[in-house]
C-alpha cells in the first residue's frame, strides 16, 4: 500500500533542530521530496550530513522574515518539482520573563519569526496550491495557543495568532472546497534541545513520537493537533472550568515566579495542581 507522503512534495521550515528536524527525517524515510529549510549555513551543512542518504532531501538556508526569500523558497521548489503538496510552517523562537522587562525589539524578534513567517509562507505556497486544487498547510503553534502561560506573553501572543489564522483559513477554504487543507500543531513539552541543561517535564514525549502523532494527524487531515493526550485533557477541562483555571494559572504563576527568583526556569506544566476526575 503507498505511503501517503511517498513521492509528495514538502517544505520544512525550521527543518534542522527539533520537531522540524524529526519531521523532516520521518518524510525522507517515506519517500517525499522534501526541502530542509533553516536559518543559518551551518545548521544547513549539519543536516546535510545527517540525510547524506537521502537523494529526496534538498536543503535551502532561509530567513522566514524575509518575504522575498520565502516567496524564492516556494518558487525553486516549484521550478524543480512543478508542484507543493505541504507546507510546514514550523520556524519559531520563543521568549520567557517578566513582561516589563521586555524590550521592542524582543516583541519584533518573536513577531516576525512566529508570525510573519507563517504569513509569508501562506502568502507564498497558497497561490500554488490553489491553482494545482490540492496542498496542506501545517502552522505550529503550542499549547500556549490555548490557554495564557504567565511570563510568556510575548510567545503566547504569536501562537494565539498563528491559532486563529490557521482556523479561519480552514473553515474558509473548506466552505468554498477549494482542496487546500490547514492544520495547527499545538505540541505541549516535547523531548528536544530546548530543555539542554535543564530538567526534562516529566510528562514531555519523545521527538520521535511527537512526529508520528503530527504526522498522522495531518494524514487524517485533522484541524487541530494537540499533545500529549494528558496535557489536551488538562487544557479542555481548564477551559470548560474557569473557577479551575483560574486556580491553575494563579498557582502556575506562583510556581513559576519562585523559579524566576532563584535565576531558573520553570518549564513544565503542573499537572498536579487540578485533579481530573
Amino acid at each position: 500500500m503507498k505511503d501517503t507522503f511517498e513521492r509528495k512534495i514538502v517544505i520544512v521550515t525550521g527543518g534542522t533542530s527539533g520537531i522540524g528536524y524529526a519531521v523532516s527525517e520521518a518524510l525522507l524515510k517515506r519517500g517525499a521530496y522534501v526541502w530542509v529549510i533553516g536559518s543559518r549555513q551551518e545548521s544547513i551543512e549539519k543536516a546535510k550530513q545527517s540525510f547524506m542518504e537521502y537523494s529526496n532531501a534538498r536543503f535551502a538556508v532561509v530567513d522566514v522574515t524575509d518575504a522575498d526569500a520565502v516567496q524564492k523558497m516556494v518558487d525553486d521548489c516549484v521550478n524543480e518539482f512543478g508542484s507543493l503538496d505541504y507546507l510546514f510552517n514550523n520556524a519559531g523562537v520563543g521568549t520567557y520573563g517578566p513582561i516589563e522587562f521586555a524590550t521592542l525589539d524582543d516583541w519584533k524578534k518573536v513577531v516576525d519569526v512566529n508570525i510573519w513567517g507563517v504569513i509569508y509562507g501562506v502568502h507564498a505556497a497558497l497561490p500554488v496550491m490553489l491553482k494545482q486544487g490540492s496542498g496542506h498547510i501545517v502552522n505550529t503553534a503550542s499549547i500556549a495557543a490555548l490557554f495564557s502561560r504567565p511570563y510568556k506573553a510575548i510567545y503566547t501572543a504569536t501562537k494565539h495568532a498563528v491559532k486563529g489564522m490557521t482556523e479561519s483559513m480552514r473553515y474558509e477554504h473548506a466552505g468554498r472546497g477549494t482542496g487546500v487543507a490547514f492544520s495547527t500543531v499545538c505540541p505541549g513539552d516535547v523531548v528536544t534541545r530546548i530543555f539542554d541543561g535543564v530538567e526534562i517535564p516529566k510528562d514531555a514525549v519523545p521527538v520521535d513520537e511527537a512526529t508520528e502523532i503530527i504526522l498522522a494527524g495531518v494524514e487524517k487531515k485533522e484541524g487541530m493537533i494537540i499533545f500529549p493526550e494528558n496535557t489536551k485533557e488538562l487544557i479542555e477541562h481548564l477551559n470548560a472550568n474557569p473557577n479551575d483555571m483560574e486556580k491553575f494559572m494563579m498557582e502556575f504563576e506562583r510556581r513559576s515566579r519562585a523559579s524566576l527568583e532563584k535565576g531558573e526556569l520553570y518549564l513544565e506544566l503542573p499537572h498536579d495542581i487540578i485533579q481530573i476526575k
